[in-house]
């Protein structure tokens, strides 16, 4: 299951708009009313968390059914409407017990995630409107417990790795690595361990993006479902932080 949004996905949102009455911050239970609700956000938060959108719109602070924002170093579009994070000097996460080759940290939605994530673009950024956000809501801006910014600084060095191809990366787990020292213990589980119908027997590679040169990259939408559709958890995690199954959904310990 390759979760990369459509263009048909993204236009069906915007014509649902936030009339959708059974979406909320349930977990599965739709973009509206969630944590990735930026117009709820402005609304109930007020103006540390920008402006809310003038016609109350919701799929817009992402996506437009026309005129998307071009970007010469992203590699996935999905008729994108806000400022897209174009650096391509993100640190990346190092580790002796991680031997994955990462050539580009940001490949895929990863891109498009830091667009809010780094810290630096305004959440509330969308259709050609400057953002409002407040930059010193540290919430919104730094990078520790509780905060959302996770590339802050341009930095995912403390963070679990992406942009590495997973197929590669499961074949090295499954024997010795750097030293002859197991790779996280030296197991990654080649079916997903998860009780989420949408990923039950699907092999451990289904969660990757697909590059279309024989690659499959592990990015931020390996773990998270940023529509708040198909996830079990908050956090739009694909399985649950209890007995720590998000975890155990590939590694095998």
């Amino acid at each position: 299951m390759k979760k990369q949004a459509t263009a048909l996905t993204a236009l069906a949102a915007l014509a649902l708009g936030a009339t959708i009455a059974y979406a909320g911050s349930t977990p599965g239970s739709g973009i509206v009313g969630s944590k990735h609700d930026m117009y709820d956000l402005a609304v109930k938060k007020g103006a540390d968390y920008g402006t809310p959108d003038s016609q109350k719109r919701v799929c817009a602070y992402c996506h437009t059914p026309h005129h998307k924002v071009d970007s010469t170093v992203a590699d996935y579009n999905p008729l994108w409407s806000h400022t897209i994070e174009e650096s391509t000097g993100f640190q990346a996460y190092a580790s002796y017990t991680f031997d994955g080759v990462v050539a580009d940290p940001l490949v895929g939605p990863s891109r498009l995630c830091m667009s809010c994530h780094d810290g630096a673009i305004a959440i509330d950024q969308h259709y050609g409107i400057p953002g409002t956000m407040n930059t010193s809501n540290t919430h919104l801006t730094g990078d520790s417990w509780g905060e959302i910014a996770v590339g802050s600084s341009q930095s995912l060095a403390g963070d679990h790795p992406i942009g590495f191809d997973i197929s590669a990366a499961a074949w090295q787990d499954a024997g010795a690595g750097v030293g002859g020292m197991p790779i996280f213990g030296g197991a990654i589980n080649t079916t997903l361990q998860t009780t989420n119908p949408k990923l039950t027997g699907q092999p451990f590679t289904s969660i990757g993006f697909d590059t279309k040169d024989g690659k499959l990259m592990f990015t931020c939408a390996s773990c998270h479902e940023v529509h708040n559709k198909d996830n079990q958890e908050a956090y739009f995690l694909y399985e649950k932080q209890e007995g720590s199954a998000i975890c155990l959904m590939c590694h095998n310990k």
